[in-house]
Parts: C-alpha cells; structure tokens; sequence
C-alpha cells in the first residue's frame, strides 16, 4: 500500500507486445523448404532476430517521492493500474541484474534509478520561435520565464517529472520492459567462465591434502577481485554501441568474464582463455569508445578492463 503523496510522477512506458507465432502447416509444410540456411544461419541466428509485433507508448502518473525509486513506481503501476505491463526484477536491491532497462535511453537497473535522479521537468520556455527556429541559450538568457499554463504539454503542478522507459538496447525485447538477454548469457558461455586449475592435489608432508594449496596473496586477489562482481546484467553491452547482441562483436561482459579468469593466479589456461578471444569478434571488435563504464551497478571501470584485456592480449 502506497502512502498517500502530494507528489506525483509521470511514466513514459514503450510497450511492446509479440505477434504470435504462426502454427505450422497441417501437411508438414513447403518440400521445399530448408530447416536450415546453408550460410551459417539456422535457430541460433533465428533467435537473434528482432521479433515483430504491436509496439506503443503508455503513460501512467502515480503518486511518488522523490526516494522512490523506477522499480516502485512500476510495481505501483502493476498492482493498481494495469496487471499486464511486464518487467522483470528479482532482488530489487541491485545484486541480481534482472531488472536492467534504459531509463530516459540510458542502461541502468531499474531498482538503484530513483526518480530524484531521473525525473525530467520540461523547459519553461518554447524550443522554437515564432518563425519555427530552435531557440538558443543566448535568445532566452534574458526572457522571462513563459507562464506554465502556456506552455505545451506542460507537467501539472506536484509532479516530479517525467521518466521514459523503454526494453535494454541492443537485445530483441520478449515483452514490454523484458530484454532477451539469451545471446549475452551464451556469449559468456563459451568462454568457459569457470576457474580451471591443475587438479592435482598438493599434500603436505605427512601425506594429508595441503589446505593452502591455492593460498593467495593480496596483490593476487587484487588483480581479479573487483572483476568478479560483475552481475551479468548487460548494462554496459546495452551502453555498448558495437554491440548489438549477436556475433559481430563478443560484448563487454563476455570479456569481462574471461579477464576475471585470466587475471587469476589459480588458473592454469589463461594462454587459452586469451587464444579464444583474440578473433575478429573478440578483443578486435572493441573500439574503445569506453560507454560501457557510464553506468556498471557494481563499480566496475568496463572501459579501463577492456583495455587492460586488449592490451595483455596483444602483447602475450
């Protein structure tokens, strides 16, 4: 139950909702078709593809406060206004990374955005003037401010703004504000993120397993420590404008992954790890334009670990 407030919020929500599938023929469809295209296509490439069906803006205004944050608001919206907007979340603490979406077109999680920080009030004064040319910041500098039952679409008394939300970029959306992030997932996959060691067992001198046997020091841990708090909510791939959730190019996180694993001392196939990404997808794709670390939940400099993997890739 949401307090009662004197404020309010406006949510811009583009929607989208998929056509259904189409059922196959009865008579086992076309002879002539081929389950599989014979240039590398087939359901992998299949399921990239963006799906089709009704897209549209919804608005709803609900009572806020400013510490609320995206994730209450919407919850608010599903509970009381409409039971079919879809999202997705789980922790709604910003550990999970379920919940990442584009507010105002920027990637973030939905549960940390709170809307002091995204809420959008619209400008006072008119873009255009009377001859229809954008107005600059020289031309209103000394205007008075233009009353606010004047101005178009102008935001009611109380409300803290508008905030626009649309699915995660540079992943198909499934429905509304739910990103298929499968191809970010099996990017990740195949560079097998998994510590991988000599397995053989160290003993001590009297023949008992030697419990320090991967004892590291601080300079050691420090090396993978901050990497290993990626969450894999694909905010910096959806930041990523090289990205676009398919084989072009590996992704931010993919290589995140692997640099965790590399950069671990326990490991013992870090030569392969680099080996798997120094391909046309992996570490060649990134161009370095480094918006990957606008805004990574848990902290991490993407950008800076990119680099630091292209350049120990580069240099082995």
């Amino acid at each position: 139950m949401v307090e009662a407030n004197n404020t309010t919020v406006t949510l811009q929500v583009h929607r989208f909702t998929p056509r259904p599938e189409r059922a196959e023929r009865a008579r086992g469809g076309s002879p002539f078709a081929k389950k599989s295209s014979p240039f590398g296509g087939g359901s992998d490439s299949a399921a990239r593809r963006r799906p089709r069906g009704k897209q549209w803006v919804q608005e709803y205004t609900i009572p806020a406060r400013p510490s609320d944050t995206v994730l209450d608001c919407l919850l608010t919206i599903k509970r009381t206004i409409n039971p079919t907007l879809a999202f997705r979340y789980s922790c709604g603490h910003g550990m999970c990374g379920s919940d990442a979406a584009a507010i105002n077109g920027t990637p973030t999680l939905l549960c940390t955005a709170t809307v002091r920080d995204w809420a959008k009030q619209p400008s006072t004064a008119p873009e255009v003037d009377d001859e229809g040319f954008r107005r600059t910041g020289d031309e209103t500098a000394n205007e008075p401010d233009v009353p606010a039952e004047n101005v178009e679409n102008n935001i009611p008394e109380g409300s803290l703004g508008v905030i626009e939300l649309a699915s995660l970029p540079g992943f198909p959306p499934q429905r509304d504000l739910i990103a298929d992030i499968d191809p970010m997932l099996n990017q990740i996959r195949k560079l097998t993120p998994y510590l991988q060691a000599d397995g053989v067992l160290a003993t001590t001198a009297e023949g008992k397993v030697d419990v320090f046997e991967y004892l590291q020091n601080p300079e050691q841990l420090a090396k993978y420590e901050t990497l290993s708090n990626c969450i894999a909510c694909g905010v910096c791939e959806g930041a990523c404008p090289v990205y676009a959730g398919g084989d072009a190019f590996v992704g931010p996180a993919a290589l995140i992954w692997a640099s965790r694993f590399i950069n671990d001392s326990r490991d013992t196939k870090a030569m392969d790890r680099m080996d798997a990404i120094d391909t046309a997808d992996g570490v060649a794709g990134c161009q370095s334009v480094r918006a990957c670390s606008r805004h990574c939940p848990r902290g991490i400099d993407v950008g800076e670990e990119m680099w630091q993997i292209v350049a120990k890739v580069r240099e082995r």
